[in-house]
């Protein structure tokens, strides 16, 4: 059997706001609704690679996740997986008590995102697409470092959507 990957993501936001000015009251509510689908394939709109985990850190400690060599376990069998491009990725801290780091210095650091580290507080969601050109790996710029930054371990949920090497 051939290969195959889709995939379909859907972000809704609907925010209510009211104020009480000096001489009025404003009100304004919205809905902003961001769709997004990927198909099978390399080019703009595809990807053919697909990495899902929950990765515990130690109090203090750092996961170093090689976006060229992902670990799959599946059915009994090991892989790997590498990643030439990054299309989407999820970052789901679900500590209650510990703030992350994603994307501190380390060696061969993934610089595509930001060119410092990225905060992703307690209970929180880092959340990025870029599903036409993708975000590049290479052999020197591959490792996305996410710190804990709290007292106890921290469950990190983690899912990398992207084009195979």
């Amino acid at each position: 059997m051939a290969a195959s990957f889709s995939l379909a993501g859907t972000l809704r936001v609907v925010p209510s706001w009211t104020d009480d000015l000096n001489t009025t009251t404003v009100v304004d509510s919205a809905t902003a609704l961001l769709t997004f689908t990927l198909t099978h394939g390399t080019g703009n709109g595809n990807a053919d690679g697909y990495y899902k985990d929950v990765v515990t850190i130690a109090a203090g400690g750092t996961a170093n996740v090689d976006l060229r060599a992902l670990p799959l376990n599946v059915m009994g069998g090991t892989g790997t997986l590498s990643l030439a491009k990054v299309k989407a990725i999820l970052l789901r801290n679900r500590s209650t008590t510990a703030t992350l780091s994603a994307g501190v210095s380390v060696a061969n650091r993934w610089t595509a995102l930001s060119a410092d580290s990225l905060a992703v507080g307690t209970e929180g969601v880092f959340y990025a697409t870029n599903v036409n050109a993708g975000w590049t790996t290479t052999a020197s710029n591959k490792v996305l470092a996410i710190t804990n930054n709290g007292a106890a371990a921290a469950d990190v949920e983690l899912y990398i959507i992207g084009v195979k090497v």
